[in-house]
Parts: C-alpha cells; structure tokens; sequence
C-alpha cells in the first residue's frame, strides 16, 4: 500500500530533482473563468495543476480508455437502475438510522462572514450538531431542525454529554471513540436526559456501536470509500500523511507525483460511486445534477481540497475519516478544549433548541404564536447549509416565503451553500444575494475579496450566499396549485386523456382533408388554424396539459412579485388563464394592478373570462384576443412600451411561427433598467450539455433530437433553440437564469422531450 509513497521519497528529499519543485506555487491557468451572479459579478480562475499531463500519461490514456468504456457498459444496467433508485434508498434511510455522523459544510466559512453573538437567533438544520454547536459556541441561541429523527437523536446525545462530562470524557467519546465508556454511563447518566424518540434509537444502538467516525450511512460509506477503496487504487499512502500531518507543500509534492492515482479516483467516482453510493453519503440526484454542466467535478473537488487546504493538517473533515479518529489538533470546533467551557455554559442555559420536523414546519408553529400573541422566536439569521439543493422550486418558495415572515427586518440574514456554479433558483435571486467571495468581513481588518475555497475545507460547494432581508428585490410570496387548492379540479383520468390525445394526433389529418373549420372569427390565418385545433379541446384543454407541460409550474412559481406591487402582466398565449392559478388570489389582487391574458384563440379565451370571473377578478384581468407579432395590434390591445413588468410564454412561443416578432414585441413592453422580466417556458430542441458528452453518446442524443423535432412539428409546435430566443430578445436581454430537464409525456412513456425554462430582464438591475 506504500509503493507509491516509496517512488517519490527521492523526489521529496531536500536537493532532489524534479520537473515539478513540491513547494512551488503553481499559477492558476489562464482563461479559465467562473462567472457567477450576485451584486456583481466575480470571476474566479480555476487550479488546473491534476489536468496537466505528459505525453506517457496521455498514451496510458489512449489505451485504457477503451476499457474503462467496455467497463461501463457492462456496468450500465446497473449503473441505470442505481441511478433510478438512489433518491428512494436516501429516504427509506430517514427516520431508520443516522445519514450524517459529521456536518459536510464547514462552519469555519460562516463564522467569518455572520459575525454572531449574543444578539443572535439562528435557525438551521441540526444535521450531525457540528455547526449548531459552533454557533452556540459564538454566543448565539440556535433553533436546529431536521426531518430525521436520528440526527436529532445524536445531536441530544452530545448535548447530554456535554452539559454533564468533562472535557476528556467528552473528548474520548465523539473524537476517540471510547464507546466504552459511553455505553458505562449511557443507562444512569445520559439516557434520562434524552427524549422518548432518542431514547429507544440510542437504547438499540448503544450495544453495538464501535465509532463515530464510521457509524451511520455516510459513516458507512466513508469507512468504505477511504479504507477500502482508496487503497485498492494506489492511495493507501494518504493515510500515512495524515497520521503524519505531512506538511502541505510536502504533501502536494507526493499528490503531484501521483496524480494518476487522483485522475483515476476521480473518475471511478464519477462513473461508478456516484450512482451507487451518493445516497449512503446523504445527496439526492437533484443536487448532483446541479454540476452537470461542469467538466471534471470531482477532479477540482480533488484540487480544492488538495491545494487550497491543509489536506493532513487542519482538514478534519477527511482526514477523520482516513484514520478513523479526531486529534486534538485536527478536529471540529466543539471538540477543542479553548471552546469546551463556553459551550458547556451556553447549553446549560437552553442555547439550543431541536425540533423534529422541516424548518417550515417550526416556521409555521412559530407564525401561530405570534398570532395568538404568544412567546415567539424572532430569526437574525437562517442558515440553511445545502439543502435547498434538494429543492424544486415549489418548495423553495414554500420555505422562503414563510422564513421572511419569521425574520428579522433589518438584521435578517440569510446564508446558503451550494453544488452549483451559481444562484440555482430564481426564488433565491429574488432575495438579491451576495457571493461571499464579494462579501468583505466585518471584523478583523480585512480588506479585499473573501477567499472562499481556501476558507471551505469541504470543497464540494462551487458557490456560497448571503441575503439580507431588507436588501431584497421582491417579496417571496406563496404560491397555489389551483385557485380551489386542489388539482382533482382537473380531469386527468385515463379516458379524458385518451380521448383529447386522439383529437391532437388525429386534427392534422382532418385538417388535410378538410374536414375542420372554426367556429369564431379570428385574427389571420394562423389564428383560425390555432382556433380550429383547440375549440373542440376548450374544455378538457387544461385536464390534458396537466401531466404534460412540466416547466409551467416553475416558472411561474418563480415569478418576481417586486415589494411595492402595482405591478403589469402579459401572459402570452395564456389560453385558458390556467397559468395565473398558480398564484394565489389574493397574492395577484395585492401585487398587480393589471393582468392581460392574450391569445389567438376565442375558445380557450371564453374559458379563462369563466375563470376570472368565478374568484372575482375581472377588474384586474383583461383577455384579449390578438395577434402578439403584430405591432399594430399590440399598440392597439395592450400597454405602452416600456411599461409592462412581466411578460409570458407558457408553451406558446413554440407555437408562434414569427417567433421573433412575437420576442421583439415582449422586449419592447417590458421596463427597461433590469426591472422587466421576461419568462418563456417550453421545449428545447437542446439540454445544452451536449457538448460535454462523449461521441457516441452525442450522436444517439442528436438522432433524437432529430426525432423530437419531427414528432412535435407535426402537431405544429417547433421545438426552440437559444438561436431563435437569442435573436428575437436583442442585445439588450441579460439571461438571469436557465433550467432544462426531460419530462414526459402523456400516452407516449418513451417519448421524453427535453424542456424547461428560461428568465431575462431587459437590461441591467439598477
């Protein structure tokens, strides 16, 4: 296990020569830039130091690619149902046993940055107790939640612990793992301290636990990972670093050296770990595809960790794991001894608060006292680790729009982290954060940028946020499946939807043989070609698009509604008005002043006037038949330019032939200065991330795309492309956000046409 560790020990000596010196600092690469949104814009050069190669390497390359494909494809069927199944074994674990044995985000990053103290309330996740332990360390009162009773059970534990022992006992238990010793004094001492739930987990577990270093899923799979595999790969020698706490410039040199050994790492846990054990480390599927528009992931985890942290040092959040125990001198915050006695105050006077549940669900018991007028909490901070990564965003708005109400105003903060590049969701650009390597510190006299990735010895979060409540663009208001809170309002059985897929498939051949004509007079000839196909589906028209048209729902869940309200909305071939029932009544009559729903089509405009009408807002919501593309009749039907602060396209710019005209006329409308948005959702002809993807695999995914975009036509719907937007919006569009994923489709399970949506604003934000 030590054989490479010997191969580069003439290499590391001190006088010994090497076309790489192991304590030189390496340039990051030229152009290799990271954009990201916030305030401003930051742009971060990336490390490139393991993608390096020579030409040996590159020819050891050329031959084993063609087996590690063979290897994959005979993993894939595997590998396809691992994928399948990963985010149903995450929360089958819930409630069954411990996912997290130690926090995964380094609270070193917001120590820095949040500043607390006394003043302080802080809701947060509980997860392992690291970081909410951290902040009580800082002085604050913390309230910790987390869904699975079992992390709330290990955190009571080590709350017991340490209010009752000293600091070597404590020490010995959660650092060195004398469960002896826990199990001598659990029964007597510890257990009476603990709720009923915790009770029964510790009273099954106690018995046969050994270390908390490897107990629970993620413990699991660290044992697995940096025990076993790690070793069979040629990286045993890690662990002797980090028993050595080989120095870092001595250390990278070795990395250098060896850095085959990473590459390879890397990418078995990108093709194969990943969709095994992602769930046993506690990652839902949603937040790893946040990073797959990135290359080489995990290869730049690897660099973050390796050469912009103290790998065998002070990084205790792998090298715990490596060996199998904390040091004094390597290890989290609570388990210091300069911090023991603090702590040990602190949660003797009730500093810490745990609630079984979501962070929603406490929100909302916290909004009944307070309106009972009864003691409640009021938040300075929320610091929501990563798990909005797990988030659509329904339930983003869902947390967030309940959360504000619960904070602070004025010294309400906000901090996340996340796997992606960016602000991942528009809910959260909203909230007009601040990346925290734009984010000056406030003690400690430091001026300049905030160096994050040198800061975050995890590694694996690409970006981390700040809002300030009061700094926030728009307000997070709830959002509704239906005006009556109920989506059996629509009839999606079976038969209704066979039915109005016959009338789809089979209206181009009765068109062809002139068997249709409409009802209703319309604008031009393709109105009453629109009019023809929908006026014998007016009335089932919603029932059938309920199961079809998945980037609706988001994009209008991520609405902006700005703080003053009074807002204009044009909801572009909105038909039916289906489209504003995502939104609360109420929430529409306080935040817009009018909304028109335009579209070419009588029929479905005779239901949405129905509609409006029922929940009593026909003062506010004007239908309008006209064609969108033609200036004369927008001049005529709608507001005057530069005045509107929303327009929409829900799945009806695909269907517009003048697709360009139709963007020129949203463009023109919308206010200028960042503060008109312009939402289009709908199907792609393209994921964009085609080009990240091998060559056959590139080739099957263009043949069909080919597919998609013959399927569609026929029905009249062309698929869009980032050309065609890109053209219509003009120069003057900044593209705030773009989401696509494959959904499928009713009565066609095979066919899953990729689709999503995409926001702008015209202009630049003020």
């Amino acid at each position: 296990l030590h054989t490479p560790c010997c191969k580069v020990d003439k290499m590391c000596r001190p006088g010994a020569s090497s076309s790489r010196s192991p304590g030189r600092k390496v340039s990051p690469s030229k152009g290799a830039l990271r954009v990201k949104r916030g305030k401003g814009v930051a742009m971060k050069q990336k490390f490139n130091r393991l993608d390096c190669s020579n030409r040996f390497e590159d020819l050891i390359g050329w031959i084993l690619s063609p087996m590690a494909w063979a290897f994959l494809c005979v993993l894939s069927p595997f590998l396809f149902i691992a994928k399948i199944v990963t985010d149903k074994v995450l929360f089958f674990l819930v409630g069954r046993n411990v996912i997290y044995n130690v926090n995964w985000e380094d609270p070193r990053v917001e120590r820095k940055i949040l500043n607390l103290d006394e003043d302080d309330h802080v809701i947060t996740i509980a997860s392992a107790g690291c970081n909410c332990l951290d902040y009580v360390i800082d002085g604050a009162r913390v309230t910790a939640c987390d869904l699975n009773d079992c992390q709330i059970a290990l955190v009571e534990l080590k709350v017991a612990c340490a209010k009752i022992l000293t600091f070597e006992e404590f020490f010995s238990i959660f650092a060195s793992n004398d469960c002896d010793f826990l199990r001598e004094i659990y029964p007597k001492k510890l257990r009476p301290m603990l709720t009923s739930p915790s009770q029964s987990f510790w009273d099954e577990k106690i018995p046969t636990i050994e270390s908390f270093m490897y107990f629970g899923a993620s413990g699991g799979l660290a044992y697995a990972a940096f025990r076993v595999f790690f070793p069979m790969i040629g990286l045993g020698w890690i662990r002797t670093a980090c028993a050595e706490r080989m120095p870092p410039n001595e250390f990278q040199g070795i990395v250098d050296v060896n850095k085959v050994y990473i590459k390879a790492a890397a990418w078995l846990i990108k093709k194969v770990l990943e969709p095994f054990a992602i769930a046993f480390a506690g990652v839902p599927l949603r937040q790893i595809e946040l990073g797959n528009k990135r290359s080489n992931t995990w290869l730049t985890v690897f660099e973050n960790i390796i050469y912009r942290t103290d790998f065998a040092g002070d990084n205790y959040f792998y090298n715990g794991y490596i060996l199998g125990y904390f040091d004094k001198h390597s290890c989290p915050n609570y388990l210091m001894e300069e911090n023991f006695d603090k702590m040990q105050a602190s949660l003797k006077k009730g500093a810490l608060t745990l609630y079984t549940g979501t962070i929603e669900g406490f929100l909302k018991e916290n909004m009944a006292l307070k309106a009972a007028n009864k003691p409640h909490a009021t938040f300075t901070v929320a610091s929501l680790l990563d798990h909005m990564d797990w988030m659509p965003h329904e339930w983003i708005n869902s947390e967030i729009s309940i959360l504000m109400k619960n904070m602070d105003p004025e010294k309400g903060r906000i901090f996340w982290r996340s796997f992606a590049d960016d602000v991942h969701s528009p809910i959260l650009q909203h909230l007009n954060p601040v990346e925290i390597d734009q984010y000056p510190e406030v003690e400690g006299g430091y001026a300049g940028q905030f160096d994050y990735m040198s800061t975050d010895r995890v590694g694996m979060y690409f970006s981390s946020w700040i809002a300030h409540i009061k700094d926030a663009n728009c307000t997070i208001e709830p959002r509704s499946i239906s005006w009556s809170d109920s989506a059996t309002t629509f009839d999606t059985s079976f038969l209704t939807t066979l039915k109005t897929g016959y009338k789809i498939v089979s209206f181009p051949v009765k068109q062809a043989l002139g068997f249709v004509s409409t009802k209703k007079e319309t604008a031009n000839g393709h109105g009453k070609n629109i009019e023809a196909f929908y006026q014998d589906q007016a009335a089932v028209y919603d029932s059938f698009r309920e199961n079809f048209l998945h980037a609706r729902g988001p994009m209008l869940t991520c609405l902006p509604t700005k703080v003053e309200g009074n807002m204009t909305w044009i909801d572009v071939g909105g038909g039916t008005a289906r489209n504003l029932e995502f939104i609360p009544v109420d929430v529409l009559k306080a935040k817009f002043k009018k909304i028109y729903v335009v579209d070419i089509s009588p029929s479905l405009l005779d239901v949405a006037r129905s509609r409006v009408e029922k929940v009593g807002l026909s003062d506010i919501v004007e239908c309008v038949c006209c064609d969108f593309t033609d200036s004369e009749s927008v001049r005529k039907h709608l507001p005057k330019k530069g005045s509107v602060d929303i327009v929409t396209f829900s799945y009806s710019l695909s269907m517009i032939p003048n697709k360009k005209g139709a963007l020129e006329s949203a463009m023109s409308l919308l206010k200028d200065g960042g503060d008109g948005y312009l939402g289009i959702a709908d199907f792609f002809e393209k994921c964009g991330r085609e080009h990240l993807l091998q060559y056959p695999i590139q080739l099957l995914k263009w043949l069909e795309a080919k597919a998609h975009k013959y399927y569609f036509r026929c029905d009249g719907v062309h698929l869009l492309t980032d050309e065609v937007i890109n053209e219509g919006v003009g120069s003057d569009a900044v593209k705030e956000f773009d989401e696509r994923f494959r959904g499928s489709v009713p009565l066609l399970p095979i066919l899953r046409p990729i689709q999503g949506f995409t926001f702008y604003t015209k202009g630049l934000k003020r």
